[in-house]
């Protein structure tokens, strides 16, 4: 048995005093309110959307060969848009296809919070994780404090800034967080199903490479590996058992990852063969350069803030128990989910999903630890901020609905320009009470001066949600003017009508992956499939201005293409859109 070592600090009775139920469900449903209302799809939804969509209403291939629009999908793997398209098919036609998608993409999330929960919870628990006993009692329950720490993990999860703007895109980001928090809740079950545990932990190694690709699935499989042979060792368990747990995981995790490459190849020899050639070229990797880590260091501070500062203060304070299971088992899993972060180059902000998860068990126990004064600072500090962006967020919806103040109001046309604005009484309506809810938090606080150390992470729970549904509720229609491409592609659209050739196929030149998906689906745009013999009469441009690169026109002998239409976006006047016919 591991030897307990315990918290700088004892916890009195009073600071673990229960949350209120209802208030992680309720903060858990606000946080994803704004991806429920209907808005349009916007280029940071697209490939996602692009690939659910195709699966959707496309063949048994589509399913196994993702594509976008006909172009071949070479990020990531399937498994998150299989349980999206799966969604369009039964829910679109009550929701329609991208309200579906959408809540295909949230439901993972819920997931996520109960699983990082659950794992806070069960290591929280453990002897060696207690708090120190006070002289004279009157210190925490052990279940009390198990729960102080679990709910603080859950509401710092909520809190992550990064997290909040990529769990309501359609991307594979919220399958990724509720796949690295299945994974620490299973290396933290070894004890009570250790056979159990250690298939679950492969199972979600290998799912994140269906999800995200082999690079961070390679590094969660060993991660987990490392992390239930340990847990079996200082369980007493003898050397055959950790074996027997480590080799289950590695089996389930490569027999699941194997699963999608291997049914490809099954029923599609030639085309599994070309797609898997293009995908594993397109895997990231590598060593990253001055800048890229540059980069790294810079977007992840923002992107796990506030957990990378509580989580290095936790690793200080518990500096003498790094070898207990609450520290080292979300510390294996960090370890070997940074070395794939570094090792995956280009990288993108999607890249630090898997790390929060492991990053939030450590931030949980070091907040528990810090200091009362610091502890009020961070309280009136999160109070100020989160208030003066909700008055900025009420200035400028004030000033876009009213025309004044007049620098406000030129600000948000040269933003969005063109755009009138309309007043969204339910909208309107929902971000006041949310507002109304923040200013009756801040009263408890001031007003009560409660002494629960969950009041922290409650507040930056809070306040996170509350400003970015305010802004969603606020200014969502003013988004949608300036990141939709709905009108452009109906425009498209009826102009291949109007020559009679709607129906057929339109070769993309130089169309991003992002903007293809969307012509296609709002303008019903049968893009050509990558390898396809067809001959397309049409061919849709796209060009920047201020660039001479893709000025070029489609493809061919001089004189093959002729151009038969013009347009932009009117927020885009740069960007110009051609369609060009094929000369007889």
């Amino acid at each position: 048995m591991e030897r307990p070592h315990r918290s700088p600090a004892n916890i009195p009775a009073h600071a673990a005093a229960p949350m209120p139920r209802w208030a992680l469900p309720v903060l858990v449903l606000a946080f994803l309110l704004p991806g429920l209302f209907a808005r349009d799809l916007w280029p940071q939804d697209a490939t996602g959307f692009g690939r659910m969509w195709s699966m959707a209403h496309g063949g048994f291939i589509d399913w196994l060969l993702p594509d976008i629009a006909g172009a071949p999908a070479l990020d990531g793997g399937p498994l998150p848009y299989w349980f999206g398209a799966l969604l369009v098919r039964i829910a679109g036609p009550l929701l329609g296809d991208t309200g579906a998608a959408f809540l295909a993409n949230l439901a993972w999330y819920p997931i996520a919070v109960l699983a990082i929960w659950q794992a806070i919870y069960r290591l929280a628990r453990r002897d060696e994780a207690q708090p120190v006993a006070a002289a004279f009692g009157g210190e925490a329950s052990r279940d009390s404090y198990a729960r102080l720490i679990a709910d603080i993990g859950a509401l710092l999860t909520i809190g992550t800034l990064g997290t909040i703007w990529r769990i309501h895109q359609v991307q594979p980001d919220g399958a990724a967080l509720a796949l690295t928090a299945g994974a620490l809740f299973a290396a933290t079950a070894v004890e009570w199903q250790r056979d159990a545990a250690a298939v679950a932990g492969g199972l979600c190694a290998g799912a994140l490479a269906l999800t995200l690709g082999p690079v961070p699935g390679g590094a969660l499989l060993i991660a987990s590996a490392v992390a239930h042979w340990r847990a079996a060792s200082t369980a007493g368990g003898t050397p055959l058992e950790g074996a027997r747990a480590v080799l289950l995981l590695v089996v389930a995790g490569l027999a699941l990852a194997a699963a999608w490459p291997l049914a490809a190849l099954a029923f599609f020899p030639r085309e599994a063969g070309l797609y898997f050639s293009a995908w594993l070229a397109h895997v990231p990797l590598g060593l990253p350069d001055g800048d890229a880590l540059a980069w790294l260091l810079r977007t992840g501070a923002w992107f796990t803030w506030p957990l990378w500062p509580l989580a290095a203060w936790g690793v200080y304070a518990w500096r003498g128990s790094l070898h207990s299971s609450h520290l080292a088992r979300p510390l294996v899993l960090l370890a070997g989910l940074a070395v794939a972060l570094v090792l995956t180059v280009p990288t993108d902000e999607r890249s630090f999903i898997p790390v929060v998860a492991p990053l939030v068990v450590l931030a949980a126990f070091g907040a528990t630890t810090l200091r009362r004064a610091l502890d009020n600072a961070i309280d009136w500090l999160a109070m100020t901020l989160f208030s003066a962006v909700l008055v900025f967020l009420w200035s400028y919806y004030l000033a876009l609905q009213l025309g004044g103040p007049r620098p406000m109001a030129m600000s948000i046309a040269r933003l969005a320009p063109g755009f009138v604005a309309h007043l969204h009484g339910a909208a309107v309506l929902l971000a006041l009470v949310a507002t109304a809810a923040w200013v009756q938090l801040m009263a408890w606080r001031v007003a009560r001066r409660p002494r629960v150390l969950w009041r922290g992470p409650l507040l930056a729970a809070a306040g996170v949600t509350v400003v970015w549904g305010g802004a969603n509720l606020l200014f969502l229609p003013a988004v949608d003017y300036v990141l939709s491409y709905r009108t452009l592609a109906q425009e498209v659209a009826h102009e291949l009508q109007a020559r009679g050739l709607g129906g057929g196929c339109v070769q993309a030149h130089r169309v991003p992956l992002a903007e293809r998906a969307l012509l296609a689906y709002y303008g019903q745009i049968r893009f050509d499939r990558e390898g396809s013999a067809e001959t397309c009469r049409l061919a849709l441009h796209r060009e920047m201005r201020r660039s001479p690169i893709d000025n070029d026109p489609p493809p061919g002998v001089r004189g093959m293409w002729e151009p038969a239409w013009e347009g932009h976006r009117r927020v885009k006047p740069d960007e110009r859109w051609r369609i060009w016919i094929r000369a007889q």
